[in-house]
């Protein structure tokens, strides 16, 4: 989508501090034996600089989410615009009325299976963003306990309160922030999509339900047929592409993958 930062820069962004951050705990190791530290301290500085670059990309994506939700918007007000104009149309001219109403109601569908989607890869994103994280964060803190143990008992001493409160630096509730951040985008992301809901019903588009149940031909299109001898023949076992009904008719028939006869 047109607008949206690139995720795997964020996090080549965040992995390179991560590693200067290890190279440098790594560095002190080697010099335990009384070296002066190797200039600037580990972390605060740059971890508040990282957290505040990804604060920054997640704006941008919430910037594109309102952005979207204007798009909605504007679809809804022009589809409701076309059926006030419909419903004075002449009984026999419903065909007629339909067939000019069908694009609009093709767009609202092609909306809701993106912003599905959509949802989806943010939900994705967040997992791996905050389970990498996660992981570096806690080889950061073990690091900076191999440094404290190797340290003379005086320089422990002094430091204890320091190392305290780099540790929880480096703690768990470091993520918080991250994961408040993607709750709220995605909070206002279901939103947006409560809305175009609420137009669906109103317009009788409904999503078709297929997992678990028997492909129906005049419904579905089986793009696959695997083999599960735990299932009935025929079950839909996964849904490859949504379909759609509008008014009780088939507007796009779902593909599915469905378990074929044993």
């Amino acid at each position: 989508m047109d607008g949206w930062p690139d995720q795997e820069q964020i996090l080549a962004r965040l992995r390179g501090w991560l590693n200067q951050t290890q190279a440098e705990c790594q560095w002190l190791d080697e010099q335990a034996a009384g070296q002066p530290w190797p200039g600037e301290p580990i972390g605060l500085y740059q971890l508040v600089e990282q957290l505040t670059a990804l604060r920054h990309d997640v704006k941008l994506l919430a910037k594109a989410a309102r952005g979207m939700d204007e798009g909605t918007e504007a679809a809804r007000l022009s589809l409701q615009a076309a059926i006030e104009q419909f419903r004075s149309v002449e009984p026999r001219e419903a065909e007629a009325a339909d067939k000019a109403a069908r694009p609009l109601v093709e767009a609202v569908v092609e909306l809701d299976e993106s912003l599905r989607r959509c949802r989806g890869v943010i939900v994705q994103a967040k997992a791996r963003i905050v389970e990498e994280l996660n992981a570096e964060l806690q080889e950061v803190r073990q690091q900076l306990d191999r440094l404290f143990r190797i340290q003379p008992w005086w320089r422990r001493f002094l430091c204890g309160p320091w190392h305290e409160a780099s540790k929880n630096l480096y703690s768990g509730r470091t993520l918080d922030g991250c994961r408040a951040v993607f709750d709220s985008f995605l909070e206002g992301y279901d939103l947006i999509h409560k809305r175009l809901d609420r137009l669906m019903d109103e317009q009788s588009i409904v999503r078709m339900q297929c997992l678990g149940t028997q492909a129906d031909p005049n419904r579905m299109t089986v793009v696959e047929v695997v083999s599960d001898p735990s299932r009935r023949p025929g079950t839909v076992i996964e849904e490859t592409r949504p379909g759609y009904c509008w008014k009780g008719r088939v507007l796009r028939f779902a593909e599915v993958k469905a378990v074929g006869e044993q």
